[in-house]
């Protein structure tokens, strides 16, 4: 008789599946936290790039149209590893995900919106993005085109429900 000296070839099979199961039940649990680290590396770009249309809408008492009058690159010059494009519309940055992003973000939009006081330019422009809903008294001249799931937004981008605080 014959002493068994390894593991055959069914039981090697088996534990190759049991690891592939385990792989793919692991895949979302990476994927969610590398999108959400790509849409706040993506909202970075679209921070230096405040200062102008802020100067522009204390001067004008407007918010620029577009990239072209808010004298900032074209919006499909405005790229970054994540981000196909920036588009400014009537202070309203649209970040188009592309390039490298994860599959969950390919073709989503995020809205970065200013929000200001109606009719006084002297005050400060405050932003919103994503979900995030405009403050009482302050107006924003764009609409929001987010379709970036909520999940994968920072908690300032959610709509934050309101609570009575009794």
């Amino acid at each position: 008789m014959r002493e068994n000296t390894g593991f055959s070839l069914i039981e090697l099979l088996v534990v190759l599946v049991m690891i592939a199961i385990l792989a793919t039940m692991a895949v979302p649990a990476i994927v969610s936290p590398m999108a959400r680290d790509q849409v706040r590396e993506s909202l970075e770009l679209v921070g230096q790039l405040k200062s102008g249309v802020k100067l522009y809408q204390q001067t004008m008492d407007v918010m620029p149209a577009d990239n072209k009058e808010a004298g900032i690159p074209l919006p499909d010059k405005l790229i970054g590893n994540y981000v196909k494009s920036v588009e400014l519309e009537n202070g309203a940055f649209h970040i188009a995900f592309g390039n490298k992003a994860v599959s969950l973000l390919e073709g989503k939009v995020l809205s970065v919106r200013a929000v200001s006081v109606q009719g006084s330019p002297e005050s400060p422009v405050a932003w919103v993005c994503g979900y995030s809903r405009v403050p009482n008294g302050m107006v924003a001249d764009a609409p929001d085109r987010t379709t970036v799931p909520a999940k994968f937004l920072p908690v300032e981008c959610r709509e934050i429900p309101t609570g009575s605080s009794d």
